[in-house]
């Protein structure tokens, strides 16, 4: 048997690699029907064959799906649109599972109740991965792709759950809508705090290991990789409550792998992405491989079938598909009437319009369907066989393959545009390669060579000149924000940091820091002081201010613990203030809220302005006792954060971070420029220069990866 599997295993990656070969010589073809094309092949003339057990293919499919479309969801716009999500993902589902299951019946009389409700149920959840292939040849809306991405997440656990209780009834059946609720409610919301809970200790221990040094980019990969299977698992095994949720809410929770992580170096972000990068091609390709074995074993069976033939069959499943584009676009439209984004009603537009008819048709079947739809069990109570499973099969097959097609042939239709999409390539033009500054030689023995920890300190001393250089005005934010990172990571290079960041008060490394970080909170108690005496703000503005940075002052000026205790602490705090923050919001008069967050803006102003004219006067004085950088890096640290105070910041536009990550990735390459400077002049060992080329290219293919 275990033959029998390692074969399979071996013959349908096999398909799946011929069929992505074979997908980029046919762009235009979505690469979900070559690779379901691939499975009929093998199973027409290969004869090939594949029972699915569905416990192990829920673990083995589900869990890491969504955990990485958890994962890897913008949560910015996971939040915005959290109302239409919640709409489409929750109640959409509800109601096509109800009105479809009706329809259903209606056409095929002779399919029990549960089972017409079963086979809508497992046609509701959507799949973004399969649209977002067709989204390369035309231009949907950041908008609509936004909100089928985040429902995706959510349709994934109702539209399972739903399909679960269908299937439970059809098998025993027995089915009571008051326990199913009970039931619904109780494994979804136990299955959500379970998840959340899960999440929260794998997160705890990874920064753990990071904070002790353990960082191993392997380790963190293979716990980063094992995290949904291990949710999963308890949580349907042990707690059983639904493993599809418990995923989900911990992938939205879980530490993102993009670049605002500065606890973990780029080796560790890098290869955790590009192994999940891998998983997830495999695991979706291999659905569609078996769904494209699983068609013809059905087609075949059907027509040896005296109720239904094939063509019929095909015929229903395409009156299902375009009713599930019908109840999808009228509730898209009803949703955007009454609900407008923009607070306008309008009852008739053609704008809107033809998006919700773009919402319709994108709403593809794919992966979840599949592995659902493989997933039901061949006998019922007593033994008898399950009714019309092999039509239940073929339809949802054929829906999956209706609704790629539509979508692939209508929507560029109504974007009217074909053009791919223009991703940012990784290549990177380096017209300036004079490296030869007689001026940046650090003054070292020549005949001595330097280690990784020396020869990193010149390399980023050499490259912090050189873009001192090109900011020829001195003023240009991009610049100053990058240099402060070199210059801190020069402080920094006791622990062998490889991972710029921005100065933080989570981050002192030394005396030094905490003696400038004293001074500048007193510089803020200071300006609280002088706002709170000449009325300007309210006692509990004051009051909160003042308790948190003598909290500060306490915890970075005067370390209490060691640092295992210290992490834990920070740690527990950190999700007590985020937990208190989420609870009393909903309860605070609106009015209180906005002046609260008016004095809060007042103080943090204040605070900055009156901290940075204190380092423009250290900067200007003798001050043997605090280094030059660091001075520097808490100024731009400060001016930073008043430009954002004052909204002048430009970090989080979309052009302020194309310019900063093209200004990085030039960095690096004049590092790899100056690293091969040093190996020929002798300053370094080859074995030192390749570690170094290495750090660099891991930072490069970071800064790649966090801009596509």
């Amino acid at each position: 048997m275990s033959v029998a599997v390692l074969e399979s295993v071996i013959l349908i990656v096999s398909l799946l690699i011929v069929a992505n070969i074979i997908s980029h010589y046919f762009v235009s073809v979505p690469p979900s029907l070559i690779q379901i094309s691939a499975g009929v092949i093998a199973a027409l003339f290969m004869h090939v064959k594949i029972s699915v057990d569905t416990e192990w293919f829920m673990l083995a499919f589900i869990a890491p799906i969504l955990f990485n479309d958890g994962n890897r969801f913008p949560k910015r716009e996971l939040w915005k649109l959290k109302g239409p999500i919640i709409g489409n993902a929750i109640f959409l589902v509800i109601i096509s599972t109800v009105v479809g299951g009706v329809i259903v019946k209606m056409l095929i009389p002779s399919l029990p109740w549960a089972t017409a409700f079963t086979l809508v149920a497992v046609l509701s959840p959507t799949d973004p991965i399969a649209v977002q292939s067709i989204a390369k040849k035309a231009r949907i809306p950041d908008k609509l792709m936004h909100l089928l991405s985040g429902e995706s997440l959510i349709n994934d656990a109702s539209g399972l759950i739903c399909f679960k209780y269908g299937v439970a009834a059809t098998v025993t059946g027995v089915f009571s809508l008051k326990s199913a609720t009970i039931d619904f409610l109780y494994i979804a919301f136990v299955g959500a705090f379970f998840g959340a809970i899960a999440i929260w200790i794998f997160n705890g221990l990874r920064l753990y290991l990071i904070n002790q040094g353990v960082d191993d980019s392997i380790l963190h990969t293979i716990i980063q990789i094992t995290i949904p299977f291990v949710i999963y698992y308890i949580a349907e095994d042990i707690l059983h409550v639904s493993g599809v949720v418990a995923v989900v809410v911990a992938g939205i929770m879980n530490i993102s792998s993009n670049r605002r992580v500065n606890d973990f170096s780029p080796e560790i972000r890098l290869v955790t992405s590009r192994t999940w990068d891998m998983v997830i091609y495999i695991l979706n390709g291999i659905v569609f491989v078996l769904l494209g074995i699983e068609i013809p074993f059905a087609m075949e069976e059907l027509v040896h079938n005296d109720n239904i033939s094939t063509f019929m069959a095909i015929g229903l499943s395409f009156i299902i598909w375009i009713m599930l584009v019908v109840i999808r676009f009228i509730w898209s439209y009803l949703y955007t009437t009454l609900a407008p984004s923009d607070g306008k009603t309008v009852i008739f537009s053609k704008e809107r319009f033809d998006y919700c008819l773009m919402s319709g048709i994108s709403g593809v079947r794919g992966a979840v369907t599949m592995v659902a739809v493989l997933s039901i069990p061949m006998t019922i109570k007593g033994g008898a066989a399950f009714p019309s499973r092999t039509l239940l099969l073929f339809i949802a097959s054929t829906v999956i393959i209706f609704s790629l097609l539509g979508a692939t042939f209508l929507i560029p239709f109504l974007t009217k545009n074909s053009e791919p999409v223009t991703y940012r390539g990784n290549s990177l033009n380096d017209d300036d390669e004079d490296d030869d500054d007689e001026d940046d030689e650090i003054n070292e023995p020549v005949k001595i060579q330097l280690d990784q920890y020396q020869a990193n300190k010149i390399i980023l001393e050499k490259t912090i000149k050189k873009l001192k250089d090109e900011n020829i005005k001195d003023n240009d934010v991009i610049y100053s924000t990058i240099i402060a990172e070199y210059l801190y990571n020069i402080h920094n290079l006791n622990v062998q940091s490889n991972n710029p960041a921005q100065i933080s008060k989570k981050r002192v490394k030394g005396k030094k820091d905490a003696e400038l970080w004293d001074i500048c909170f007193n510089c803020e108690l200071e300006a609280i002081e002088e706002l709170y005496t000449q009325n300007e703000i309210s006692q509990d503005a004051y009051d909160i201010a003042v308790k948190k940075i003598t909290k500060y002052k306490k915890e970075i000026v005067k370390h209490r613990y060691n640092p295992t205790i210290e992490f834990f602490i920070a740690y527990f705090r950190r999700t007590i203030l985020g937990l208190r923050r989420i609870i009393h919001l909903p309860f605070k008069k609106h009015e209180e809220v906005i002046q609260f967050n008016r004095d809060g803006l007042k103080i943090s102003i204040a605070g900055a302005q009156n901290a940075l004219d204190k380092l423009y006067e250290l900067d200007l004085s003798d001050h043997d006792d605090i280094a030059d950088n660091l001075i520097y890096v808490f100024q731009r640290h400060y001016e930073e954060r008043l430009d954002l105070l004052q909204g002048k910041n430009k970090h989080r536009t979309p052009e302020f971070n194309s310019e900063r990550a093209s200004l990085e990735i030039k960095a690096l390459s004049y590092q790899r420029a100056f690293v091969q400077d040093l190996l020929e002049r002798g300053r370094i060992s080859k074995a030192t220069a390749k570690e170094l080329r290495q750090n660099i290219n891991y930072s490069e293919e970071v800064i790649n990866v966090d801009t596509q």
